[in-house]
């Protein structure tokens, strides 16, 4: 059983109220394009709902499914996964991403929301 789901952040929380979402719900609440495609075991192929993750696998970008200061300000940790994902894969990052992390609302909502051992956690 596939367990498909939709999430929505409070203003001051990065953990989501979820429910059940469709497919495409559940794509557009990934971190990256790239974490948004899914196996269709029945079909034997892959499915990007995004319309995205294929075209950045193959042209190594990282790129948010929603826009990036969205993706950050609904869950700050993001940013720093997204980094993770870029050093260790050498993916390019869009500048919107870039612009997004800068942004001092969203460098706040990342001191804010998320603690300091799952900063280090996810760095390490």
């Amino acid at each position: 059983m596939v367990n498909l789901r939709s999430e929505t952040y409070s203003e001051g929380s990065r953990v989501p109220v979820m429910t059940h979402g469709t497919p495409l719900d559940d794509a557009m609440r990934r971190d990256l394009t790239l974490n948004a495609l899914f196996y269709n075991i029945n079909e034997q192929k892959v499915e990007d709902f995004t319309g995205k993750g294929i075209d950045d696998l193959r042209n190594k970008i990282a790129r948010t499914p929603l826009p990036p200061l969205q993706t950050f300000l609904d869950d700050p940790l993001r940013i720093l996964r997204t980094i993770r994902f870029a050093v260790k894969y050498n993916l390019q990052m869009e500048n919107e991403i870039k612009e997004a992390a800068a942004n001092p609302e969203v460098r706040a909502a990342l001191v804010q929301k998320v603690t300091n051992e799952r900063r280090a956690k996810e760095l390490n």
